[in-house]
């Protein structure tokens, strides 16, 4: 089960990223839900899932869209955290086995994510490797992929916190 994702230049998704204190979880908002109209197509999307945050992907096209799922802030380790510097664009996931499929979810990897949170900048990192070397792709507003190679390492996130 071999996931390889890539990136180009494009704009990243308009909208906002919330964390939910109540619901203890992200959620994006759309700006405008004709640009999701366009980048999902035909097929739907599905999500790819990291512990219990989703990555919402095209099926037709394997477009990462956008980020969403329950992370209670708990778990949460405490951290002085900095976004390394980052490009707009888009990144296309392909896998291996099983096809992407509307509604059906993927694990993206059976490894421990670890949560990171700046209270000061309101900055979250979940991460499997901090000592890999990354290239941040920002594919939605305050929704950062970290690829190292061709694998997905992190999500630099800046949410805004409601109730």
């Amino acid at each position: 089960m071999a996931h390889t994702f890539t990136s180009e230049a494009a704009t990243p998704l308009a909208g906002t990223l919330r964390y939910s204190e109540s619901d203890r979880g992200f959620a994006f908002h759309l700006r405008n839900s004709d640009d999701l109209t366009g980048l999902v197509g035909d097929g739907g999307s599905t999500s790819l899932v990291a512990d219990t945050l989703q990555l919402e992907v095209a099926v037709d096209t394997g477009c990462a869209l956008y980020i969403w799922g329950y992370l209670p802030r708990e778990s949460w380790r405490r951290a002085e955290l900095k976004l390394p510097s980052s490009v707009s664009g888009r990144v296309t996931v392909e896998l291996d086995d099983p096809p992407l499929e509307a509604g059906i979810s993927v694990s993206i990897a059976r490894s421990n994510w670890e949560v990171l949170f700046d209270e000061s900048s309101s900055l979250v990192r979940v991460v499997r490797d901090r000592q890999l070397p990354e290239k941040l792709v920002e594919i939605a507003d305050g929704v950062h992929l970290g690829l190292s190679g061709t694998m997905l390492n992190s999500f630099w996130l800046f949410p805004k916190f409601v109730e």
